[in-house]
């Protein structure tokens, strides 16, 4: 009998959570500055279709199957090419949850996942079903890797040999999930490998560290501005001075020019979420004032760091795809500088040739002579009869026979 492989937190087999009875819950919105996008909850553990009703009696929870996805994906409009997936899922059936992934990716739209509160175990691989720069969390969300393993309680006669398969194929899936991690982050392979021995929860540090986020998503609160709260505070502390009170009285009367209120420019970053810098025009700068804090992967690609209300740091977008369009541009000019080399010998000759004088000296010194065309016959000549001088003894025997011709004649 087949035992199914888990990865599902052992802290917390099962949580509480007050949604809807129904597995999934979905939701279609659409507003003034969003185009519709399909939301997913993925909230409860993940199970088989056959063992939902173990799992409810066990957990009081029927968990999400394979089948709820493939509904979920079946019920979105094929206009919508977005899907949302909010996370909290402490893992469950690995091979239940390859084919959620597979499924998700297979539907071309694009993915976008979010930790809301924990994604351990298994759940972390729906997580990396969204590229790297769709992948995102809350401040106080959790994540947790660890190796697969079987549940208690496996029945049956323990032979060396089934224990033997046991462990084999556990290694299988534990480098089936290294791989897919090293993929889908980009990370180092040890890295990762011990974070799944050490199998304790992490934050978002951690998480942008691992690779499995590109965003921590600070709360609402956080997004005022801190450089207007720091300019109000020292307003309130500095003593006024008489070039301050000169300039306070100009600008009364109308003689000095009040500065202008900073301009701010609104950056949307690829999760959907709003990067305010303090810039009229311009490309943004390392130093501009920004809000909130945190780490932004923009549209075009580049990864703006704020920090403390600056930008710390700007990150320029992967050329990966421009460094090989650039290579095999290379290796197809050499190929073709190879097709038309010339031999050592062949040099030498077009350099006599060209310091001789070129074509019109190469004109002058060939032959025009064209040989005429070959016969195939060969004309014969016959020799002409000649007479040829008759010896004595001939003329003594034409003479004789002569005289006996004349004789028989004349009888």
């Amino acid at each position: 009998m087949l035992i199914p492989i888990f990865l599902l937190s052992r802290n917390d087999s099962a949580i509480p959570f007050p949604y809807s009875s129904s597995h999934i819950v979905l939701r279609n919105f659409v507003t003034n500055n969003y185009k519709g996008m399909a939301k997913l909850y993925f909230n409860k553990d993940i199970v088989a279709d056959k063992d939902k009703m173990m799992h409810w009696y066990l957990t009081g929870d029927g968990g999400i199957s394979f089948s709820d996805i493939q509904g979920f994906i079946d019920w979105i409009d094929p206009s919508d090419n977005n899907i949302d997936i909010e996370l909290h899922s402490c893992g469950g059936r690995c091979d239940e949850t390859y084919a959620i992934y597979d499924a998700l990716r297979a539907t071309g739209k694009e993915i976008s996942t979010r930790v809301v509160g924990k994604c351990a175990s298994a759940a972390t691989i729906v997580l990396l079903a969204a590229p790297l720069e769709r992948r995102s969390m809350y401040e106080h969300a959790q994540i947790l890797i660890h190796s697969p393993y079987y549940p208690d309680g496996i029945s049956g006669d323990m032979t060396s040999d089934k224990l033997r398969d046991y462990a084999d194929s556990l290694e299988q899936e534990r480098n089936r999930m290294l791989d897919l991690y090293v993929e889908r982050t980009g990370k180092d392979r040890t890295a990762l490998e011990a974070q799944m021995t050490v199998a304790d929860w992490f934050e978002g540090d951690k998480a942008l560290e691992l690779g499995f986020v590109s965003q921590v998503i600070p709360p609402a609160s956080a997004k005022v501005n801190k450089s207007n709260i720091n300019s109000m505070a020292k307003e309130k502390t500095e003593k006024p001075t008489v070039a301050m009170a000169f300039r306070t009285l100009g600008i009364a009367l109308g003689v000095v020019k009040d500065d202008p209120e900073p301009v701010s420019m609104e950056l949307t970053t690829s999760t959907g979420d709003t990067l305010t810098v303090e810039r009229e025009d311009g490309e943004i700068q390392v130093g501009d004032t920004a809000s909130p804090d945190g780490t932004f992967v923009l549209e075009d690609g580049r990864t703006v760091i704020v920090k403390d209300g600056k930008i710390t740091e700007i990150k320029e977008p992967d050329d990966t795809n421009a460094l090989q369009e650039e290579n095999d541009r290379l290796k197809a000019e050499i190929e073709s500088l190879k097709a038309n080399a010339k031999s050592e010998s062949d040099v030498k000759i077009l350099a006599s040739v060209a310091k001789a004088g070129g074509e019109k000296w190469l004109k002058t010194v060939a032959s025009t002579y064209v040989p005429a065309g070959r016969s195939t016959t060969v004309d014969v000549k016959k020799p002409e009869d000649k007479a040829e001088p008759a010896s004595l003894i001939q003329q003594k025997l034409e003479e004789k026979r002569a005289k006996q011709k004349e004789r028989f004649k004349t009888a």
